[in-house]
């Protein structure tokens, strides 16, 4: 009977979780700007109410009864209750006001990102930026003691991780990705990507991103496609996941391989064991985890050369004119051209550790009070300078091109060079559970990788943590070691070296 009050009110949190969600996914497809200070305090009032459910007296009086009996439960069941227990204690600290403010800043403030961004003036941002760390250091200050302030962000999206863990494993990745570039340098000319520079009409690079993205296994049945500044997945429960991406009509990259990646996000929803609905267990393990699946689609599979043999005649085909002087091989080419550039998002799957590792470092001292809101711009920029060699010319290409902050995201970032760091683990666990597994991409046959990815990872949900299943799925701890050699084996491909 405990277990069956916990789930009533884990149902609870859930539902109100996935209408949250709703709203938010609505504010950045289709919500007119006027609207966003009435949504601010809709965000809110939801937020009160899951911050409520989760910590009232019913939930503690559930949480009682159910530890008694823990040793009793199934496995599967006992880490179900261990979730709610973990969130439910990290909720209990904090007061429902604080929660309502974070929520109701959170709001306005990605729409001044917006606006700041459109104007290249980090000054509109600012203020509210500098609420958003305000509030982070206080839910800190709330949720007791730590080696590092910034452990327990982290903690949020990568549970267990440290400061002290991350540090030595980014500075490694920083020098081995340094050494790469240097040892690219002298073959730059081997890779040119102009042709993803040409312009492709919108409506077909969507109609073929979309193509790409049901080959490739997500449902469209229960999912859809929308457009947004910046691409996101949003999940409302396995049966409802929403993808977006951005269209650029002279740049190819942005449509297809943004929605490669959140379908990446999408086929991880859509695979989380039915058991767990409307539990606090129906989400991705970790935020490193989830990226590892947006991260193994859009790179380790959709940017090898294998996958072009499937992709490329189909591409051709939609863009005929375009594509008359390339073959699958030139076009692999251009799409791992490796060298430093401004945007994250758009930067090759070598360099984006280097922005990621920027961006920790910046967030990691502003929640200590090493720096402060005022200095990021500075502090952006020299970072720029000294790992990737360019200086941003104005805010938007640098310290607002991102919309983390805007959210409250703190301590997200480093899940991005985590999943690519898990992402390479999972593909050399899977060559060895399947030795065909590049001629099966080769055909199009991705049913097989979408099956082993669900069983091993996507069925587990928040079940186990992510240092847990990273160890049972490769048989050993996080490294940085696979991922530089997998991209210095493609990089070696592409430069010919």
């Amino acid at each position: 009977m405990s277990y069956d009050n916990l789930k009533k009110i884990m149902h609870m949190v859930t539902d109100l979780g996935q209408a949250a969600a709703v709203l938010g996914w609505d504010q950045e497809t289709y919500m007119p700007d006027g609207a966003v200070v009435g949504r601010s305090e809709q965000m809110a009032t939801l937020s009160a109410l899951i911050h409520n459910f989760m910590t009232n007296d019913a939930a503690k009086a559930a949480v009682a009864a159910v530890k008694s009996n823990l040793d009793s439960m199934p496995e599967r069941e006992r880490r179900v209750v261990e979730v709610f227990i973990r969130d439910h204690d990290r909720a209990v600290q904090l007061p429902v006001e604080l929660v309502e403010e974070q929520t109701r800043v959170a709001s306005l403030a990605q729409d001044a990102w917006k606006r700041a961004k459109n104007a290249s003036d980090f000054s509109i941002f600012a203020p509210l930026l500098q609420r958003t760390v305000e509030l982070k250091r206080q839910e800190v200050a709330l949720l007791g003691a730590s080696e590092h302030p910034y452990d327990l962000l982290l903690d949020l999206y990568e549970p267990g991780l440290t400061v002290d863990t991350i540090t030595p494993i980014f500075d490694r990745l920083r020098v081995g990705t340094t050494a790469l570039l240097a040892k690219i340098q002298p073959h730059l000319a081997q890779a040119n990507d102009d042709v993803l520079h040409r312009t492709y009409p919108k409506n077909e690079q969507l109609d073929f991103a979309r193509e790409v993205v049901q080959a490739l296994g997500f449902d469209m049945h229960v999912g859809r496609v929308d457009l947004s500044a910046h691409p996101f997945c949003t999940s409302f429960g396995a049966t409802d996941v929403r993808l977006t991406t951005r269209i650029r009509e002279n740049d190819l990259r942005s449509c297809l391989f943004g929605l490669i990646h959140e379908a990446g996000h999408g086929m991880y929803e859509q695979g989380i064991g039915k058991d767990l609905a409307r539990t606090l267990s129906a989400q991705g393990a970790s935020m490193g985890i989830h990226e590892s699946q947006s991260l193994f689609w859009e790179n380790v599979i959709a940017r090898s050369e294998t996958f072009w043999v499937w992709a490329f005649p189909r591409l051709h085909a939609a863009f005929p004119t375009q594509l008359a002087d390339q073959t699958a091989t030139s076009f692999f080419k251009a799409i791992n051209k490796m060298s430093p550039s401004l945007n994250r998002v758009e930067s090759d799957e070598l360099t984006y550790n280097l922005h990621i590792i920027l961006r920790f470092e910046i967030e990691r001292d502003l929640i200590a009070g090493v720096i402060e809101v005022t200095d990021i711009p500075r502090i952006w920029n020299e970072k720029m300078q000294a790992s990737l060699g360019i200086t941003p010319a104005n805010d938007a290409e640098g310290c607002l091109q991102d919309v983390h902050w805007s959210f409250g995201g703190i301590g997200y970032f480093p899940s991005y060079t985590l999943g690519k760091l898990y992402a390479a683990m999972e593909w050399n666990a899977l060559k060895v559970a399947m030795p065909d597994v590049t001629e099966q991409i080769a055909r199009g046959n991705f049913a097989p990788i979408k099956e082993w990815l669900r069983e091993n990872i996507h069925q587990v949900g928040r079940t186990e943590l992510p240092s847990e299943i990273i160890k049972r799925v490769t048989g050993r701890d996080l490294t940085e070691v696979d991922f530089l050699d997998y991209v210095g084996a493609r990089a070696a491909i592409v430069y010919g070296f």
